[in-house]
């Protein structure tokens, strides 16, 4: 008579997985676990309990075939460079900052200036919320730009 074969509860497959994820480069030792498992067990059992799709499973033993564990380490994905450089944003920093365009004349700066400026410099065109967004995270607000006007001030106008 055989032992009797014990299986793994799903809060401990839990605490394996999340000490599994706390290890630098975790994916590839994740596909690793998964992929020595393959010798004991079927593909379906293997993606149900890893819940991955069967496909990937055997794409995941192709790259490791091909490439070795390199072939494990994910890809970064595509994405669009960033629109303003540093310089670029530098330079809108100083812009903001000294009142004046690239030209040296003073200016009142709105968002519809700034991106006007911005082409005519470095031929980048940006939408009003991508330049919102962008000085957003320099710390710069399009309102602070303009002296607020007090109740007085518009009284006596």
């Amino acid at each position: 008579m055989g032992r009797h074969k014990q299986s793994i509860d799903s809060i401990t497959l839990e605490a394996i997985e999340q000490a599994i994820s706390s290890i630098p480069n975790s994916s590839v030792v994740r596909k690793l676990t998964i992929l020595s498992s393959y010798s004991r067990l079927k593909t379906e059992e293997i993606a149900k309990a890893f819940r991955i799709n069967p496909r990937t499973l055997f794409r995941w033993i192709s790259q490791f075939k091909d490439q070795g564990v390199e072939g494990l380490v994910d890809k970064p994905k595509g994405r669009k460079p960033a629109l303003l450089t540093d310089e670029m944003k530098r330079q809108l920093v100083q812009w903001i900052e000294t009142k004046k365009d690239s030209d040296g004349k003073e200016v009142s700066w709105t968002l519809d200036k700034l991106r006007a400026e911005l082409e005519k410099v470095y031929s980048v065109k940006i939408s009003k919320p991508a330049l919102s967004v962008n000085l957003a995270k320099m710390n710069i607000r399009i309102s602070e730009l303009f002296p607020r006007i007090s109740r007085q001030t518009r009284e006596n106008r």
